[in-house]
């Protein structure tokens, strides 16, 4: 059972976490609303949180500091297009 308990928690320790910070339905930390921020207006960043709410990847990879640093990077080019 433990090797059972121990796979689990590898697989969904992530998401678990993650889904009982939202459940506080409190304010998100300031890291995760910039973040947010950044993702509206991104399809692909948009598409990639909808599959981290779904279950389809994980927190872990969503939040993966080449995909974050990705995220800003396409949102600071959106408002360097945009001022343009």
């Amino acid at each position: 059972m433990s090797e059972y308990q121990h796979n689990r928690d590898a697989q969904a320790g992530a998401m678990y976490d993650f889904t009982c910070e939202l459940a506080r339905l409190e304010p998100p930390p300031p890291e995760l609303q910039q973040i947010l921020e950044a993702v509206y207006g991104n399809q692909a960043a948009m598409d990639g949180f909808a599959r981290l709410n779904a279950g389809t990847i994980s927190p872990t990879e969503f939040f993966a500091p080449e995909n974050v640093e990705a995220i800003f990077a396409a949102a600071v080019r959106k408002t360097q297009w945009m001022s343009a």
